[in-house]
């Protein structure tokens, strides 16, 4: 039974250990563009090329039912990142935005929607294409997303979920918004009536028409029209808190992973070998 107990430790200290060294290689890769791509002050752009950029937005058709989120006296939301969760009872967590504990989450479904939406800088305006995150992420969509069913509120450990709202790509401050269900009642897939806002909530970060944003991407040319996307090579980063704002974020979150690292590997070591 020992050594049964000692086995399923040592999966689970790997599978940390692998995940930890996945993100810090995330990590890796987003730090590695942003050293790379200095912020373009000239306007000669061409197709293919790998651009760092910060702008105004322009908003020309907001995200699907973002006034339901953010507050519609505010500027129009051009795209959003949202997650779908569920109170964590009887967990706390630190919130440093606002310095006090709030009430744990369970985070079970993440996306994003998607308006048009662009920079404008130097007089130009490009479009930002989001596809990147999709095919990256694979993210839900609020149209269908499925709640009231068993699986709806099925949770992963951490190391095993792959959420939208959780990228070292984006860094969105600015702009949060909130709902509970009886808002989207329209726009989900609810399948028992009697859920109530108490038990399902959505939280989305926004991007606004007229807030300053920070962005890294590749140039694409259709018709004349520029557009910035990801790619394998260069990665879609988005920072309404600057490029500074994001190394920071980035710093944060590498010490995060670096501490779960050296913990799983300790735990290993001690217990397993």
């Amino acid at each position: 039974m020992v050594g049964l107990i000692e086995g399923l430790l040592g999966v689970v200290l790997v599978l940390v250990i692998l995940w930890a060294l996945h993100r810090l290689s995330v990590i890796g890769k987003a730090t590695l563009t942003l050293w790379r791509t200095p912020v373009d002050t000239g306007v000669q752009f061409e197709d293919g090329q790998q651009i760092a950029l910060e702008g105004q937005v322009v908003v020309d058709e907001p995200a699907r039912v973002a006034e339901r989120l953010f507050d519609p006296t505010d500027r129009p939301v051009g795209a959003y990142i949202w997650h779908a969760w569920t109170p964590d009872t009887g967990r706390n967590i630190y919130d440093f935005d606002k310095d006090e504990l709030r009430g744990g989450q369970n985070t079970f479904a993440s996306g994003i929607e998607v308006g048009q939406v662009g920079i404008t800088t130097d007089g130009h305006q490009l479009n930002i294409n989001f596809n990147w995150f999709h095919d990256t992420y694979g993210p839900d969509t609020l149209s269908e997303l499925d709640v009231g069913t068993p699986m709806s509120y099925a949770k992963l450990p951490t190391f095993m979920t792959r959420y939208l709202s959780d990228s070292i790509y984006i860094s969105l401050e600015s702009a949060i918004g909130e709902c509970g269900i009886n808002r989207l009642r329209d726009v989900l897939n609810i399948h028992n009536s009697d859920v109530s806002a108490e038990e399902f909530n959505i939280e989305a970060r926004g991007i606004t028409a007229g807030q300053q944003l920070f962005i890294i991407g590749e140039l694409e040319e259709s018709s004349g029209v520029y557009s910035l996307r990801g790619t394998d090579q260069t990665p879609l980063l988005i920072s309404d808190t600057g490029r500074e704002g994001l190394i920071k974020q980035l710093r944060w979150r590498a010490l995060k992973y670096v501490l779960a690292l050296v913990g799983a590997v300790g735990l290993f070591v001690l217990f397993v070998l």
